[in-house]
């Protein structure tokens, strides 16, 4: 598993939509106290509203979120619901700077947030069985969920880093667009060639994992050309002259 393309796309994106995800937690009070007083809020009700969206819609929508991607997971695919779970979140984050200065839009984004969040803890231990093998996920899910502690690293230092700084809005933008690299990478992956997996790392190999085995013979055809040229039997040949 670790050598194969596979694993690192599905850690990238797991990275990204963590550290979004532990990031909004951290700013889910502050940064809306801060936009809802700038909208003529009191510091009284910009406490108790932004304490609503994080304690209760973000938490309970989190929880749900964690069933109900499950649940959609089965019909759609895991690739297809990582995909589509990642880059909605990439949206709610981008847009994020618009709602958390109006309560109900604020419980929207929360909730949202919240919700693509938990679903990170059932559709990456089932993708990294579809990929790599159910027989061997006891294994092989730890290392993915490194992931996990990379973005626990990643995006409450960021948050905290830019929240000091006073910028925001630049901590959900950067993290909305982690989020759209990472369902980009998400959509990339695809089934792994395990005996492929065994043999040097090469450049062929990298290709053949990645299913990109017609690029590479038109990049061999640009820059050998000659190795493709049309050889006549001899009889031709002979008819020719």
């Amino acid at each position: 598993m670790l050598r194969t393309p596979q694993f690192y796309l599905i850690v990238l994106t797991f990275a990204v939509s963590a550290s979004a995800g532990l990031m909004a937690i951290g700013l889910m009070k502050l940064y809306p106290m801060e936009a809802l007083q700038a909208n003529g809020y009191s510091a009284l009700e910009a406490s108790a509203i932004a304490g609503t969206a994080m304690a209760v819609f973000f938490s309970l929508a989190n929880g749900i979120g964690r069933i109900a991607w499950g649940t959609m997971s089965d019909k759609l695919g895991r690739k297809r619901s990582i995909v589509i779970m990642t880059a909605t979140q990439a949206v709610f984050l981008f847009g994020f700077t618009a709602m958390a200065g109006n309560e109900y839009l604020l419980y929207l984004g929360a909730a949202m947030i919240g919700f693509n969040f938990g679903g990170n803890f059932a559709l990456f231990p089932t993708v990294t069985a579809d990929v790599f093998g159910n027989n061997r996920v006891g294994t092989n899910y730890p290392f993915v969920f490194l992931a996990y502690g990379i973005g626990g690293l990643a995006g409450p230092s960021l948050g905290g880093l830019l929240g000091d700084l006073g910028n925001f809005p630049l901590a959900f933008a950067i993290v909305g667009g982690a989020c759209m690299i990472g369902a980009l990478a998400m959509a990339l992956v695809l089934t792994p060639d395990h005996k492929e997996a065994m043999r040097p790392a090469s450049v062929h190999g990298f290709m053949h994992q990645m299913h990109l085995d017609h690029l590479e013979e038109v990049v061999e055809h640009a820059l050998h050309p000659d190795h493709f040229k049309r050889v006549d039997p001899p009889e031709e040949r002979r008819d020719a002259a």
